[in-house]
């Protein structure tokens, strides 16, 4: 299953501090039982919640584990917590594994919107979500090497966004 945070952070002045926690914080998380990946995006137009996790986990049991509890969920962001917007978490189902998505690929979101017209070669792979906040009842994952093609898709669709990698992909440990 794939669960996919989203939010802002409105603070340019830590911004750099923010990212190099933001990946020790999956690193923690990495250890807990059923999570076993993820992998960082940024939005490359403007967006409510510019930022994107996509983690890759084993179901919704997960999160109710002693383990994700001690290190994951709102209140394991300390200070973060306060200076992060627009937060929005949500559990889809629809795939059991997150993405690959390379430095030089992006990944296309269809927030709620299966009627956007895309060229028949883009692939697309439709999510429901399931649980947690339950903002997202569906979704669609395309991952695209050129993303100019659906710059004006996106300009005039809000639904419709599109994500440049900011991390690769990590995985738990085997």
């Amino acid at each position: 299953m794939i669960y996919m945070v989203e939010m802002d952070f409105p603070h340019p002045e830590r911004l750099a501090e923010w990212h190099a926690w933001y990946v020790a914080h999956i690193r923690e998380l990495l250890t807990v039982p059923g999570f076993r990946a993820s992998q960082r995006f940024e939005a490359i137009l403007p967006a409510a919640a510019p930022y994107l996790a996509l983690h890759e986990v084993s179901g919704p049991a997960m999160f109710e584990s002693p383990a994700y509890r001690s290190c994951g969920g709102p209140g394991s962001t300390g200070e973060w917590r306060q200076l992060q917007t627009n937060w929005r978490r949500n559990l889809l189902k629809g795939l059991d594994a997150t993405p690959d998505v390379p430095a030089d690929s992006h990944v296309l979101l269809l927030d709620g919107a299966p009627d956007v017209a895309l060229s028949p070669n883009v692939e697309v792979t439709w999510l429901r979500g399931i649980d947690l906040d339950r903002t997202v009842e569906e979704c669609g994952i395309a991952i695209v090497t050129e993303p100019t093609p659906f710059l004006d898709i996106a300009r005039h669709a809000p639904r419709v966004r599109l994500y440049r990698p900011i991390s690769e992909k990590i995985r738990a440990a085997v």
